[in-house]
């Protein structure tokens, strides 16, 4: 058991050894009071356009990442989405990190493509972390999916080099190390005291003598006797047992004379250590003993009496058999709490004047089968049970450690990323679209008042910039002076629509007041061709506020089985409202449709125009075509129904009579053809932008026409 004891504790004071060196090392080199891991500044160049992680090295959320950038050019540091980082570096060169080897080994990619400078990283809004101006440093709580580090020039010009360090922060990790060193010292304290540990040595008498065990079957039984004074002690026969007890003598003494023998035979017997076990028989008659001369009597006096000394424990190993011999009172005398070293204490009876007399019984045959002979199994030992509840405390002490570790380790590692497939995210935060919305009304204004053509073109796109590009050059022509320029206004209280998108472009729906029309809403379409381009304002109209339009929120982007639930499919519904509008308010496709006041103004005025221009003598007739433009931009309402943003291009067609000719000399068209004489046509073109709603087939209702907005873009002739 000792040698358990010893081995086990060295074991423990070894683990504990390392876990105490393992805590002090994480704690005071590793990580630090800011919880920190960081990883050596490591130089990541790249002669591309940036130096950018792979998502397979982020695949765990819930630690901050920390990333931390200098070099000898302004740096960017951002995170995002791999779907915007994938699309903003697409065809361009930089450098990838595909992989990641403690401390600070990274395996790189080299792609190869374009070097062109790219839209700088900071005037994108997609970054979910990024580096402040000034600062060459990023902190980010790590989110579940496929996300990329960039590291960049600030002017997105190639040529990037970086002394670039990683750190992760782990919640509670310094404390979680100091805890580890704690436990590690206990552990190791535990190992030394079951190493050192000695068992108490009981303190012996020291003026006591080992009593042999007997192992024969015949056990002899000692008597007490009268005590043999000082001056016979010379000639005393050896017959004594010990020289300490000169009262208790060999049963094979001589009995010292016939008188004494007979009175031995009519006194009462003695006493032995063990009545029951005494044989009947008469004694044997005792050989001669030499005359001594007259034994002078002395009165003894009784001892003092003394408490009797315990008695030691058994050896651990000792059998009972030899227990209950070492016990019996046959080998230590007839008094049971009597030592051994002290004269025989007799009654009251006895100190009366009798002659000595020595009695001895003859020795006794031992039953065989009163005693087994076995031995106690270890594991039933005292001392066994003593140390294996020392081990199975120390065990148990142990195992609370290592269950609180666990538990607190458990905490410490970050879970898997669970969302790998194609990351799906709204187009655009509700703070970044207003931020977008506010950016279009002041550069809007700003390209109004001077009707600068490319600064309108930095946040409009088609078809809104075509009709935007046409009205300035409309009003350079007609009001050169700048004296009519459009007076300043604003989208005000914008309602955003963001739905979700897996890839590019993206979109998102604007509802909103208008500063300078109180009676019209603004509904409009932003969209971002790619991860590195602006947003654009590319659909708009204005329909009345008498108008009901359909809400944004929860706009998402259509699949089959929207579409296939609609009233109408949107390419069908352009081409039906050409037609209603090719042929006037009695088509056959007006039953389809619920006009907004705007459609049937626009109807009205055609037709007045068609009568006014037919009268005119140099016009044989006039011709009004409509026809689709472009794709129609569908998203589907939270009621079902899709709300469609589509355009539509018009050519107002004059025959010019034979033998005439015909030209503008005044108004919008003169913008695009005046004082030119042309024989046989004239015709002006103007391009529609219109918002429908389509309902579910289900509630069997027609299209409703929410705004329709036109724009002369262009006039000609043949």
């Amino acid at each position: 058991m000792r040698f358990a004891r010893i081995t086990f504790g060295l074991l423990l004071a070894l683990s504990g050894l390392l876990a105490a060196i393992a805590g002090a090392v994480a704690a005071f080199w590793l990580v630090g009071p800011d919880n920190t891991i960081s990883t050596p500044r490591r130089e990541l160049a790249s002669t591309g356009l940036a130096v950018v992680t792979a998502p397979s090295l982020l695949d765990r959320h819930g630690p901050t990442l920390r990333v931390s950038a200098s070099g000898d050019k302004p740096l960017f540091i951002g995170v995002g989405q791999d779907l915007d980082v994938r699309d903003y570096l697409a065809g361009t060169a930089h450098t990838r990190l595909i992989q990641f080897e403690p401390p600070a080994t990274f395996g790189t990619q080299e792609l190869r493509g374009d070097t062109k400078k790219l839209t700088p990283p900071g005037e994108l809004d997609w970054w979910v972390a990024q580096s402040a101006p000034g600062s060459q440093a990023v902190n980010w709580p790590m989110q579940d999916g496929l996300y990329d580090v960039v590291v960049m020039n600030a002017d997105g010009t190639p040529a990037v080099g970086a002394q670039v360090s990683f750190g992760i922060e782990v919640h509670r990790l310094f404390g979680i190390c100091l805890l580890v060193l704690g436990a590690g010292i206990v552990v190791l304290a535990l190992g030394l005291a079951l190493v050192l540990r000695r068992r108490p040595v009981v303190k012996e008498i020291s003026d006591t003598t080992e009593i042999p065990v007997i192992t024969n079957t015949r056990i002899p039984v000692l008597v007490t006797t009268a005590p043999v004074e000082r001056e016979e002690e010379e000639n005393a026969p050896a017959y004594r047992v010990s020289p300490f007890a000169p009262d208790r003598v060999s049963p094979f003494a001589p009995v010292a004379a016939k008188k004494e023998q007979a009175g031995n035979e009519t006194a009462p017997a003695a006493t032995t250590a063990a009545p029951a076990q005494v044989s009947s028989a008469p004694a044997p008659a005792p050989a001669p003993a030499p005359v001594k001369a007259p034994v002078r009597q002395v009165p003894v006096r009784p001892a003092p009496v003394r408490p009797a000394a315990a008695v030691p424990a058994a050896p651990m190993f000792m059998s009972p058999a030899a227990i209950q011999r070492a016990k019996s009172p046959a080998l230590i005398g007839a008094g049971a709490s009597q030592r051994y070293d002290e004269p025989a204490q007799t009654t009251y009876a006895e100190r009366v004047d009798e002659p000595a007399r020595t009695t001895y019984a003859e020795p006794v045959d031992e039953p065989t089968g009163s005693v087994a002979e076995e031995t106690v199994p270890l594991a039933a030992s005292p001392e066994f049970v003593k140390s294996d509840e020392a081990v199975r405390r120390t065990a148990a002490l142990l195992a609370s450690g290592a269950m609180l570790l666990t538990a607190t380790s458990c905490g410490l590692m970050p879970p898997k990323n669970t969302m790998t497939a194609a990351d799906s995210r709204p187009a655009v935060t509700l703070a970044d679209a207003q931020a977008v919305v506010q950016r279009y009304n002041q550069l809007n204004n700003q390209a109004n008042k001077t009707r600068d053509g490319k600064l309108a073109a930095t946040i409009e796109g088609n078809p809104t910039r075509a009709q935007t590009q046409a009205g300035f050059l409309i009003g350079r022509k007609l009001d050169a002076a700048g004296k009519n320029v459009s007076k300043p206004f604003s989208y005000t209280d914008p309602e955003i629509g963001a739905p979700q998108f897996t890839s590019y472009p993206m979109r998102f729906v604007v509802s909103s007041g208008v500063s300078d029309a109180p009676g019209n809403r603004q509904l409009g379409v932003w969209q971002r061709e790619s991860a590195g381009s602006p947003w654009l304002l590319t659909h708009s109209v204005y329909p009345p506020k008498a108008v009901e339009l359909p809400s944004v929120d929860g706009l998402r982007t259509p699949d089959a089985d929207d579409l296939s639930k609609l009233q109408g499919r949107p390419e069908a519904v352009a081409k039906d409202l050409a037609a209603y509008l090719t042929g006037g308010k009695n088509a056959p496709q007006s039953q389809l449709f619920t006009p907004g006041p705007s459609l049937t103004n626009m109807l009205d005025l055609r037709a007045k125009s068609k009568v006014a221009d037919t009268a005119e003598p140099y016009i044989a007739d006039v011709t009004d075509t409509f026809a689709p433009s472009g794709v129609p931009l569908t998203f589907i309402t939270e009621s079902g129904d899709a709300l469609v943003f589509l355009s539509l291009t018009e050519r107002y067609l004059q025959r010019v009579e034979p033998g005439s000719n015909a030209y503008w000399t005044s108004g919008e068209a003169t913008a695009f053809s005046s004082m030119v004489k042309y024989t046989q046509t004239l015709h002006q073109d103007y391009l529609h932008q219109v918002a429908v709603v389509i309902p579910a087939r289900s509630t069997g209702d027609a299209v409703q026409v929410l705004s329709i907005d036109p724009q002369l873009v262009g006039a000609g002739g043949a």
